[in-house]
C-alpha cells in the first residue's frame, strides 16, 4: 500500500499541486533544461494519487531516457530551487535505506512575478518577449485525471480542448476573440515538429514539442498586447524556432561540439 504517502503530501488536490508547478517552472524557466522539466513532470505524474512519489533514479533514468547521473543532477537543482523535496526513505520491514521519497513544494505566494514592461516603440522584434514570467505556459497533463487527491473545495469542471489544434483555437478564441488562424499556426507547428521528429534523436520530444507551441503562443498573444504585432503568425513562427533552439539543443551542444545548423543539415 502506498497510502503512507498521504503524509508528504502539501498539497490537498492536484489542482493546487499543478498551480504550483506551473509557477515554479515560470519563476526558474532559463535555470530549468529539459531535463530537469521532465524529472518534475514524472515526479508531478506519479504525485496526482497521493500528494508524493516513491521513485527510483532508475526508474526515472528508464522512462525519460537520460542516465542515472543525469537524472540524480537534476533532483539535485530541482532542490536548490526549492522546488522539490527528498525524503530519504527507512524500508520498514527490511532496514536500510529505500528509494527516495519526492514532493513538490508549495511555491512561495510572497514572489512576485515581475511583468514585461510596455514597449515604448512598436516592432515585431520577438526575441525580446522571450521571458518566462509572461507567458502562461501549460505544463498539465493530458493524461491525469483531476481531483485524485482528496478535494476539498467544489470542483466546476471546464471543458478543455484535447487536441493541439483545439487548444490553438479556443486560446485565439479567448485571447483575441478570433481563431481564423488556428489552422495556419498549427501548419507552422506541423512543418517544425515534423521536421525535427523525422531525427531519431528527437523522436520522443512530440509533447515537449507540443508545449513548446502553446508557450510560443501565448508568448506571441501578450505581445499583440503590449505593442503592434503586424503578422501574428510570422511571430508565433519566430517565437517557436527559438523556443526549440533553447529547449531541445541546450542539452546537445553539451554532447557536439557542432552548431545547430551543421547538426539539422548533418
Amino acid at each position: 500500500m502506498t497510502t503512507y504517502l498521504k503524509d508528504y503530501a502539501h498539497f490537498t488536490n492536484t489542482q493546487e499541486m499543478d498551480e504550483a508547478v506551473r509557477r515554479h517552472i515560470i519563476k526558474h524557466w532559463n535555470e530549468m533544461n529539459p531535463t530537469d522539466r521532465a524529472v518534475l513532470d514524472m515526479i508531478r505524474r506519479y504525485s496526482v494519487k497521493y500528494g508524493a512519489a516513491h521513485l527510483k533514479h532508475d526508474t526515472m533514468a528508464d522512462a525519460i531516457g537520460k542516465s542515472n547521473v543525469t537524472v540524480r543532477r537534476a533532483i539535485r537543482k530541482l532542490e536548490q530551487l526549492e522546488i522539490i523535496e527528498r525524503i530519504h526513505y527507512i524500508r520498514p520491514v527490511m532496514s536500510g535505506l529505500g528509494a527516495n521519497i519526492y514532493t513538490i513544494l508549495p511555491f512561495d505566494d510572497q514572489s512576485t512575478l515581475t511583468t514585461p514592461a510596455t514597449a515604448d516603440n512598436p516592432c515585431d522584434s520577438w526575441a525580446e518577449d522571450l521571458v518566462p514570467e509572461a507567458e502562461a505556459f501549460s505544463f498539465k497533463s493530458k493524461n491525469i485525471k483531476a481531483n485524485t487527491l482528496t478535494d476539498t473545495y467544489p470542483a466546476e469542471p471546464i471543458p478543455t480542448p484535447t487536441t493541439l489544434f483545439g487548444r490553438i483555437k479556443n486560446l485565439l478564441s479567448s485571447t483575441i476573440g478570433d481563431s481564423s488562424l488556428a489552422r495556419q499556426l498549427f501548419g507552422i507547428y506541423r512543418a517544425l515538429s515534423l521536421r525535427m521528429l523525422k531525427f531519431s534523436i528527437h523522436e520522443h520530444q512530440g509533447e515537449l514539442l507540443e508545449q513548446l507551441a502553446i508557450q510560443a503562443l501565448h508568448i506571441a498573444v501578450q505581445a499583440t498586447k503590449r505593442k503592434t504585432v503586424r503578422n501574428l503568425a510570422g511571430y508565433f513562427d519566430g517565437v517557436y524556432r527559438n523556443l526549440i533552439d533553447k529547449a531541445v539543443f541546450a542539452d546537445i551542444f553539451m554532447e557536439y561540439d557542432v552548431s545547430v545548423e551543421e547538426f539539422l543539415i548533418g
